[in-house]
C-alpha cells in the first residue's frame, strides 16, 4: 500500500511540475494570448494529454541549440527600397532585402501545362536542379519527372531534392523506392527527420515551402506539391486546384539563398555563399520574404496585417485554409468598416474537416460585417494567392495559424500593375466556379465550430 501511494503522490508531483514548467514556458516565449487560453483550457480539462503535446508540438521558435544559420538573406542588387510601396519598407525593416524590378512572371492553373513546364526545365538543366517540397510521392506523374531528373544527374547536372518528412511521410519510412535516384548520383535530404526525435526534431515546425529552381535562373513556386494530386501529364483531372508561377530574374537567387539554408540545416552543412543574381528580362517587380521558425520577427505577418489596415479599396484571399487570429479578423473588421471591398474564396470542403470546422466562426462573423465569401466548388482549391489594391502576395502561405506562424513559407510580393492584372484574371475564373456563402443555422454546427475557435490555435 505504501509503494502505490509513493507512486501515486510521485505522479502527482510530476505532472505539477510539468504543468508549472508548461505555463513557464508559455511566459517565457511570450505567447499569444488567444494562443495562452487555448493551451490553458487544454490543459486544465486533459493534463496529462495536453501537457506532454505542448512540449511535443508547442514550439514556434527553433531552440538556439538547433537554430539553423541566422536567416538573413542577402539583397540581390540594390539596398535601398525600389518601389517605395508602404509594405516593401516595412518588410525591409524586418531584414528582407527590397524588391528586384528585373524580373520575368507566368502562371499556370492547368495541372498539365505545369508538367509540360517542369519537364521542359529538367530537361534543358545545364548545372542544377535544386528542389525544395513539402509532399513528393512516387506515381504515374511523378516518376517520368524523377526518371528525367535521374537521367540529368548520370548527366553531370547536380540534383538534390529536399522533402519534408511529415508531407512526404510515405517516401521517408519507405526510403528504397527512391534509391534509383541515389544510383543515378541525386542528393536526397529530409527536413527534421521525425523519427530522430528528439535530438534534432519539432514535430510541428514543418517545411511548407515549394520551390524548383534550374541552373540558378527559373523558379517554379505557388502550392503545387510534386504528386499526380497536382500535375496531370495526361491532361486529367487531379485531386486540387493549383496555380504554379513561372519566376526568372534576379528574384530566383533570393529563392536560392533559402534552399541552400534549408539545405544546409538539414544536412548538417555550410551554406554556401550567395551567388551573384542573375538579372532578368522582364519588369516585374517582386519582393521575396521567407517565413519561419528560424526568423527572428514575423515579417511576413506584419506585412499582411498592414496591408490589410492600409488597404483602400479591394482586398480577395484565395486559401484553402482560413483559421486565422483575432488580430487579422480585427483588421478585416476595419477594413470593411472602412468601406473596404473584402473578398474571401475558400474551396466548398477541403481536404481537413478540422480546418472546416476551424473556418465556421470566422466565415460567419465576417459574412456577418459585409464581407463577400465565396465557396469553391470545382474542386479543393489549393492555390494561395492574395490581393491588396494594386499589389499582390503569392507563394506557399495559407491564411491559418499554422502557416503563418509554425510552417518554413516563403513569399513573394508583387508590386508591378501586370503581374497584379494577370492574378485577377485568374480570380475572376475561380469565381466564376464558386458559390456566395450562407451560415450555417444548425444549433449544433454553430456550437461546435464556436468550440474549435477557442481551439484553433492548437491545430
Amino acid at each position: 500500500m505504501w509503494q502505490q501511494l509513493l507512486t501515486g503522490t510521485a505522479l502527482a508531483v510530476l505532472g505539477e511540475l510539468l504543468i508549472v514548467l508548461a505555463f513557464l514556458h508559455m511566459l517565457s516565449v511570450r505567447r499569444s494570448p488567444g494562443s495562452m487560453i487555448a493551451w490553458t483550457l487544454a490543459i486544465f480539462l486533459l493534463p496529462w494529454v495536453a501537457v506532454p503535446l505542448y512540449f511535443l508540438f508547442g514550439h514556434r521558435k527553433l531552440l538556439r541549440r538547433y537554430q539553423k544559420l541566422r536567416f538573413t538573406l542577402e539583397p540581390a542588387g540594390r539596398k535601398v527600397p525600389l518601389c517605395d510601396h508602404p509594405l516593401e519598407r516595412l518588410l525591409c525593416a524586418n531584414a528582407v532585402p527590397p524588391a528586384t524590378g528585373d524580373n520575368e512572371v507566368a502562371l499556370t492553373n492547368d495541372p498539365q501545362e505545369a508538367y509540360r513546364w517542369l519537364m521542359a526545365s529538367i530537361r534543358a538543366a545545364e548545372e542544377a536542379i535544386d528542389i525544395c517540397v513539402y509532399e513528393l510521392k512516387l506515381d504515374d506523374a511523378t516518376r517520368p519527372l524523377l526518371e528525367a531528373m535521374a537521367r540529368r544527374a548520370r548527366e553531370g547536372v547536380r540534383v538534390r531534392i529536399l522533402m519534408d518528412s511529415i508531407g512526404s511521410a510515405g517516401l521517408y519510412l519507405w526510403p528504397r523506392r527512391l534509391d534509383f535516384l541515389k544510383r543515378a548520383g541525386v542528393e536526397l535530404a529530409w527536413f527534421m527527420p521525425f523519427l530522430h526525435l528528439p535530438t534534432r526534431n519539432f514535430v510541428n515546425l514543418r517545411n511548407h515551402r515549394k520551390l524548383y529552381i534550374f541552373d540558378r535562373a527559373t523558379l517554379y513556386t505557388g502550392g503545387m506539391n510534386l504528386t499526380a494530386e497536382y500535375l496531370s501529364p495526361g491532361g486529367g483531372p487531379t485531386y486540387y486546384d493549383d496555380i504554379l508561377f513561372r519566376i526568372g530574374g534576379s528574384a530566383v537567387a533570393l529563392h536560392r539563398q533559402i534552399f541552400e539554408a534549408d539545405w544546409a540545416f538539414a544536412t548538417a552543412t555550410a551554406a554556401p555563399h550567395p551567388v551573384e543574381a542573375r538579372s532578368g528580362g522582364g519588369q516585374a517587380c517582386i519582393q521575396t520574404a521567407p517565413s519561419g521558425p528560424d526568423t527572428p520577427s514575423d515579417g511576413v505577418v506584419e506585412a499582411l496585417l498592414g496591408a490589410i489596415y492600409t488597404a483602400q479599396k479591394r482586398i480577395a484571399i484565395y486559401t484553402p485554409y482560413f483559421v486565422p487570429n483575432e488580430e487579422f479578423m480585427r483588421a478585416f473588421a476595419v477594413a470593411i468598416h472602412r468601406g473596404v471591398a473584402v473578398r474571401i474564396v475558400v474551396p466548398e470542403r477541403s481536404d481537413h474537416l478540422i480546418s472546416d470546422l476551424g473556418r465556421g466562426s470566422y466565415l460567419r462573423e465576417l459574412a456577418a460585417k459585409g464581407a463577400e465569401i465565396l465557396l469553391y466548388t470545382g474542386g479543393i482549391l489549393h492555390a494561395k494567392a492574395m490581393l491588396f489594391d494594386q499589389m499582390a502576395v503569392i507563394g506557399s502561405v495559407n491564411f491559418d495559424n499554422r502557416s503563418l506562424f509554425y510552417n518554413f513559407e516563403v513569399a513573394d510580393f508583387i508590386y508591378s500593375a501586370k503581374e497584379v492584372a494577370a492574378l485577377e484574371r485568374w480570380g475572376k475564373q475561380v469565381a466564376a466556379r464558386c458559390r456566395p456563402y450562407r451560415a450555417s443555422d444548425d444549433y449544433w454546427r454553430i456550437h461546435l465550430e464556436n468550440f474549435m475557435r477557442m481551439v484553433a490555435p492548437l491545430v
